[in-house]
């Protein structure tokens, strides 16, 4: 994962994000924007940032111990407490905390990274007190019950194996496994089977007594808070904590790399060849950081950056790649990732390195670097939409900075860094022979290949010289206006961030396309932003980054478009753009070749990716004669068939004004941006929109039965009930039939994988559409139980269907729904969508307070109701994906180690699944 940084171009810009540190022995009231400093008698620290501009906060207790302090007999102990965490206290039971979460709307979790363990909930701003109760009540008094430690034990070591079928996750523990050989980065984060299988509880209290102790944790309170008032509970929930006279040892130190390092490991499971090149550099201490970062995203953090443009666009050397600056507590890697065929191997490791000696050679134009400092920011100004993104750059830059306000020093640190300063980092530390390359090919693809080769092509770019090694309060007023030509213009305007995020959204989707025309409302989607009149793809992305802005196409069910955000001050730039895009996308042949082969290799990917499979199995399956049922990719042969006209003529078809909808979240003047709408939008001809004729959906008149079997080391089952749609009044009872089942206080994780141990990964899912769609439940387990897990899930919606959920179930379910959906509303992107398909499917811009009332008017009736008329098992799909037989026997023939990490970053939380 690219660490997430905080740049700034202009400084003054990040004035306007500055957070000004006060220590208060008596609160005083504070102001939107403050950064208050506690220090609690027994030691520990709270760091309080009020927001008043949502109703929502984010409460984070961070324990600055990860994977990087564990002993060799430790290896997992970190992730395992984790775990444990939520699995009852002194005060209460096992399931009650989750429960309790559910009960206040709250959403609550934690992961595990190298040099930390953060445990964090959102709740509505009217539970922060209770969720701050429930968050220290988990960390400090967690009881460690024997018996569920067992269970959670089985569920962390399935984690693992899991991760053996993940090959992104195979190639990742490779490079790290060989680019480090002190450092305790090098272990796998998730931990190792056998070790974790030895764990006892007492190893647990033993390392919990030693490391969860309050001088080594920090709170943080972010959102619509009174920092007196937090102080207050603090006091309260820790008053029995005493403070221990901690004092921590650091890790093994990583010796400078003197020698090229290589690794190749092959892996019947994927369907893509990886490959990874590392670099050792410095912590988040160093006095380069800033440099490294930007030199990553010049490299590879955009469709604009060097890597992306030459190696995929230019040549066709990879299908993806990308550049990260990973810098931690301990120093770090930078690391260049890309899939593609084994045979691009050798020529797309010599192309790498010699962007990397360009690079090195000849600085960044300033307006290059300037681009890079502009997404970099973005990145930060686009964190501050929601309270859990503020929280994790404050934990992060105190965890590795011990300065929770870091962030406005490091804005300008970017904004002063220099293309000569891009060139010296990447002579210093992006060179040999501190290179680690890392090959995964899959099953027997590039039978020849000899990693060797790979390492003379980089031995060739040591420097002849010198080689150095690292060491909302209230509402505003909403415009909606339908122009003259049919197109809907929703407008919401919001000063909380300088961000503005539009959507263009049409009827589109899978729901429109038939057998011979399945995916090609995705192929134009991916197209939307590849050229428009006289601009290409890259003058497009260029323009886009120098709007600190993201803009891509989508496309689903029932819609597709485009959605872009950019900071404010460039709306009416942004908004040019998009119109152009909207009314004269080009669909160039080169580039249209290019996204063909992409797609099509993506499709033939899907296995790697076991949770979409099936899902897109289980889709098929239940809807056998009906577009739902498409793989919204397509298929190989449909991809393959699609022309230049073809994308062009569907494309106009549906772009037109009266089935578009315009929706724009953000800072602005709403009858000002309205005004350009119509300017830019306006004028666009009437035409009708002439809807495509779509087939019925026949009912299922049986059981639809799927078993697959491929190379996997897991179980995963799927069970489709065909459902209902947007605007019919079952969604609602569904929905809370839905949160009755999912999630940790659920029905399903607390009955089939807390009590029953059966499961690791289990849920449900609704998903209404315009036309019936799919209500759904998932789980994946370990294979020698699939039959139990599988009579397990059937149990339970029998269960469902038996009786009325009890009054307390349903309070909780319906305060969670409620809780979870004031959650998304943060991000003016995530409100731009609902806003604009709320609108686009008739159901009106303003049907989030609908939504909220007819959830909380949902009765126990009503779910048992919707769940006998809707959970038939005698009409519904049964998917089974299954290992191939002799996986029964062997796992796979990757590497037997039981690698896990998903790439440890500074702020990019890695953690096991929940």
């Amino acid at each position: 994962m690219r660490r997430l940084t905080l740049n700034a171009s202009v400084v003054i810009l990040w004035f306007a994000f500055t957070t000004t540190l006060t220590v208060f022995p008596l609160l005083a009231s504070a102001t939107d924007g403050q950064l208050t400093y506690l220090q609690m008698p027994n030691g520990l620290a709270v760091f309080v940032k009020e927001d008043h501009s949502r109703n929502v906060a984010a409460v984070q207790m961070w324990v600055m111990v990860g994977s990087a302090y564990e002993t060799d007999s430790e290896r997992g102990i970190s992730h395992v407490i984790e775990h444990m965490a939520f699995k009852g206290t002194k005060r209460r039971n096992v399931g009650q905390i989750a429960q309790e979460v559910e009960e206040i709307g709250g959403e609550i979790n934690a992961y595990t990274s190298w040099d930390e363990t953060v445990f964090h909930i959102i709740v509505p701003s009217s539970a922060v007190s209770r969720g701050m109760d429930i968050v220290t009540d988990a960390v400090f008094r967690s009881v460690i019950d024997p018996n569920e430690l067992k269970k959670e034990k089985e569920v962390v070591i399935e984690e693992i194996l899991e991760d053996k079928d993940r090959p992104e996750d195979v190639a990742s523990e490779t490079l790290f496994k060989t680019a480090y050989v002190k450092s305790p980065y090098r272990f796998p984060v998730i931990g190792q089977k056998e070790i974790v299988e030895k764990i006892t509880r007492k190893n647990i209290l033993d390392f919990r007594k030693k490391w969860y102790v309050p001088e080594n944790m920090f709170l943080l309170v972010v959102g619509d808070v009174d920092p007196t008032a937090v102080r207050k509970d603090v006091e309260r929930f820790t008053s029995d904590i005493k403070s221990t006279g901690f004092l921590k040892v650091l890790p093994a130190q990583e010796p400078p790399q003197k020698q090229i390092r290589t690794a190749l490991i092959r892996d019947r499971n994927a369907a893509e060849t990886r490959l990874d090149i590392a670099f050792h550099i410095p912590s988040i201490k160093g006095d380069d950081v800033n440099a490294l970062d930007l030199t990553a995203d010049i490299l590879g953090a955009r469709e604009n950056s060097r890597l992306e443009r030459v190696l995929k666009q230019e040549k066709r050397l990879v299908n993806s790649i990308s550049a990260e600056s990973l810098t931690p507590k301990e120093p770090g890697l930078m690391t260049i990732s890309a899939t593609l065929e084994a045979k691009n191997l050798e020529a797309a490791t010599k192309a790498i390195m010699e962007e990397l000696a360009g690079l090195a050679k000849t600085p960044p134009s300033p307006e290059e670097l300037k681009q890079a400092k502009i997404h970099v920011e973005s990145q930060h100004v686009y964190a501050q939409e929601t309270v859990q993104g503020m929280a994790r750059y404050m934990g992060a830059y105190q965890n590795g900075l011990d300065d929770a306000g870091y962030e406005a020093k490091y804005l300008a640190l970017n904004s002063v860094v220099t293309p000569r300063q891009i060139s010296s980092v990447v002579s210093k530390y992006l060179m040999p022979p501190n290179v680690t390359i890392s090959a995964l090919l899959p099953g027997e693809e590039g039978k020849d290949f000899r990693i060797e080769q790979l390492e003379e092509i980089v031995g060739e770019f040591a420097p002849s010289a010198k080689t150095a090694t690292p060491g909302a309060a209230t509402a505003p007023a909403t415009v909606f206006r339908e122009l003259s030509n049919g197109m809907k213009v929703v407008l919401v305007p919001d000063d909380s961030n300088p961000v503005i995020s539009f959507r263009i959204a049409c009827l589109g989707g899978k729901r429109f396309e038939n057998e011979a025309s399945q995916g090609i409302m995705n192929f134009i989607s991916r197209m939307l932003d590849k050229g428009t009149g006289g601009m290409s793809d890259v003058e497009i992305a260029l323009k886009v980054d120098n709007m600190g802005g993201s803009l891509n196409g989508f496309s689903g069910n029932d819609s597709f478009g485009l959605y872009a955000s950019f900071f404010s001050r460039h709306w009416e730039e942004g908004l040019e753009l998009l119109s152009q895009l909207y009314m004269d996308p080009t669909f160039p042949q080169g580039k249209v070749d290019r996204e063909r082969e992409l797609i099509i290799n993506a499709i033939k990917s899907e296995p790697d990716t076991p949770t979409t499979y099936v899902l897109n199995i289980l889709n098929k399956t239940l809807f056998p004669d009906f577009p739902y049922g498409f793989d919204k990719q397509g298929t190989p042969a449909t991809v393959a068939g699609f022309t230049v006209e073809d994308l062009t003529k569907t494309y106009q078809n549906f772009a037109v004004p009266a089935n578009t909808v315009i929706t724009g979240v953000g800072k602005m003047d709403p009858l000002k941006v309205l005004e350009r709408v119509e300017q830019l939008f306006g004028t666009i001809p009437l035409k009708a929109f002439e809807v495509p004729e779509i087939p019925a959906e026949r009912p299922l008149e049986k059981v639809r039965q799927e078993l697959v079997r491929v190379p996997r080391a897991k179980a995963h089952l799927a069970i489709g009930f065909r459902a209902t749609t947007l605007d019919d009044p079952d969604r609602f009872p569904l929905d809370v039939l839905d949160n009755v089942l999912a999630g940790q206080g659920g029905r399903l994780f607390r009955q089939l994988r807390d009590k029953e141990s059966l499961a690791y990964t289990i849920t449900s899912f609704v998903r209404p559409g315009m036309s019936p769609g799919i209500f759904g439940l998932y789980m994946a387990c370990d294979t020698p139980k699939v039959d139990q897990a599988y009579d397990g899930l059937i149990g339970q919606i029998e269960l469902i269907k038996k009786a009325k959920v009890s009054n307390a179930e349903l309070e909780k379910a319906i305060s969670n729904l409620i809780g979870n959906h004031l959650i998304s509303l943060q991000s003016s992107s995530d409100r731009a969508e609902l806003i604009g398909l709320y609108t686009l499917y008739g159901l009106g811009y303003d049907y989030n307070s609908t939504y909220l009332q007819k959830i909380r008017e949902v009765t126990a009736d009503d779910v048992l109701r919707v769940a006998r008329k809707y959970l038939d098992l005698e009409h519904c799909a049964i998917v089974k994906v299954l290992p191939e037989e002799e996986q029964r026997a062997a796992r796979s023939e990757v590497s037997p180690l039981t690698f896990a990490s998903r790439r440890p970053s500074f702020i990019g939380a890695v953690s096991a699944r929940r």
